[in-house]
């Protein structure tokens, strides 16, 4: 089966230009970001930014991942590693974060095969 989420994460008041760098290093680091995907069955995901009029800065996780990959918390990759980092050191703890309801999910045929394909892997 295939898991598809959004979820709401609010980034710790102070911590915007940390949050930024955290993106700017998965970004400068693409190749290897990709590489750690295949062990956790993650096939699609993205990281959307929010400036909310609240005064805080919200990050929306969007991702399709299949079942029993492995977590990104016990990962040796040094990628991962430092995602954990800055997840500590910028997801604001104290505010639960939201996930959203699936209403809706298309995928086209063509993409949905080589998600179909990799599950076999």
């Amino acid at each position: 089966m295939t898991k598809v989420e959004l979820t709401r994460f609010r980034i710790k008041k102070g911590k915007e230009a940390k949050v930024q760098e955290w993106m700017d290093l998965l970004n400068e680091h693409h190749v290897d970001t990709v590489a750690t995907m295949a062990g956790e069955k993650m096939y699609v995901e993205s990281v959307f930014k929010e400036k909310n009029p609240d005064g805080y800065t919200y990050f929306y996780w969007y991702s399709v991942q299949g079942e029993g990959g492995n977590a990104v918390e016990e990962s040796e990759s040094y990628i991962d590693k430092k995602h954990i980092e800055y997840w500590d050191e910028c997801i604001d703890p104290e505010c639960k974060p939201v996930d959203m309801e699936l209403e809706e999910n298309l995928i086209a045929p063509s993409v949905e095969k080589v998600i179909e394909e990799n599950k076999k892997e």
